[in-house]
């Protein structure tokens, strides 16, 4: 397979989550706003850097745990693998 198709085989369903994720937000903001009001829709952008910061984190974990497991099980290390993804998940199980 080449470079390019590969790229595209990663990048479009990574855009693809992003959009569904931003247009998740929009219509939360309308669905809030137009039912509960103002102060509602204030509450909701005031709590979105939070959880993005949340999301941001865990994507971090899982990207950062994937490419160190990959490593690993490149090597031929079941052993370490096996170890980094079970402390990644007790990380994750903790917080």
């Amino acid at each position: 397979m080449s470079m390019k198709k590969t790229f595209l085989k990663y990048v479009v369903p990574s855009v693809a989550a992003m959009w569904v994720y931003s247009l998740y937000t929009m219509a939360d903001g309308i669905f809030v706003a137009k039912g509960v009001g103002e102060y509602a829709l204030a509450a909701v952008n005031l709590s979105m850097p939070m959880i993005n910061t949340i999301f941001a984190v865990s994507i971090l974990f899982a990207i950062g745990t994937s490419t160190v497991t990959s490593i690993f099980l490149g090597k031929g290390d079941l052993k370490k693998a096996k170890e980094t993804f079970t402390m990644n998940m007790g990380i994750l199980f903790a917080t």
